[in-house]
C-alpha cells in the first residue's frame, strides 16, 4: 500500500511554505517562529537555530531590518509521505534581495535549496520540525 497524503495535508503544507516565504517579504518575519514545532531546527540561514525560540528569535532580528527587502519566489515544490503525520519535502527557491532605498536589481541574489521536514502538530496543523538551506548558486 502507498503512504499518500490527503489534498487537504498538502494544501496546508504548501501555504506552510508560502507562508514562511512571505512573513519575510513582508516585514513581519516576527511570527515566524508560529510555522515550527517546539524542537525544530532552521540550517543554512546564518548560525543554526535550534528550538522555535531560537527560530522566534531570529525573525525578530529579520524584522528589524527595515532597509531590506527581499522576495522569495519558490518552484519545483515536491512533497513526500513518511506517515499521517510526517512528510518531507524540497523547495527550490530564488531569492530577490536589496538593502537600501530605491528598487533592487532583478537579478537573484541567490538561488538555494530548501530540504524540509514537516509534521502534524497537538493542534493537528502542518509546521516545519527541520528547514535546511543549501546554497546551489550565487555568493555565501
Amino acid at each position: 500500500m502507498t503512504l499518500r497524503l490527503t489534498l487537504e495535508d498538502r494544501v496546508a503544507i504548501e501555504d506552510l511554505i508560502q507562508r514562511h516565504a512571505w512573513l519575510i517579504d513582508h516585514g513581519e518575519s516576527d511570527r515566524i517562529g508560529e510555522l515550527f514545532t517546539q524542537d525544530a531546527a532552521l540550517y543554512g540561514i546564518g548560525p543554526d537555530k535550534l528550538g522555535r525560540a531560537a527560530i522566534a528569535n531570529w525573525g525578530a532580528e529579520r524584522a528589524a531590518m527595515r532597509d531590506r527587502r527581499s522576495r522569495h519566489v519558490q518552484s519545483n515544490i515536491l512533497i513526500e509521505p513518511i506517515s499521517p503525520e510526517t512528510a518531507r519535502g524540497c523547495v527550490v527557491l530564488t531569492l530577490y534581495r536589496h538593502d537600501g532605498p530605491g528598487p533592487g536589481s532583478a537579478t537573484p541574489f541567490l538561488i538555494c535549496e530548501y530540504d524540509d521536514r514537516y509534521r502534524k502538530d497537538a493542534d493537528r496543523a502542518w509546521r516545519f520540525t527541520e528547514r535546511r538551506l543549501s546554497v546551489l548558486f550565487g555568493e555565501t
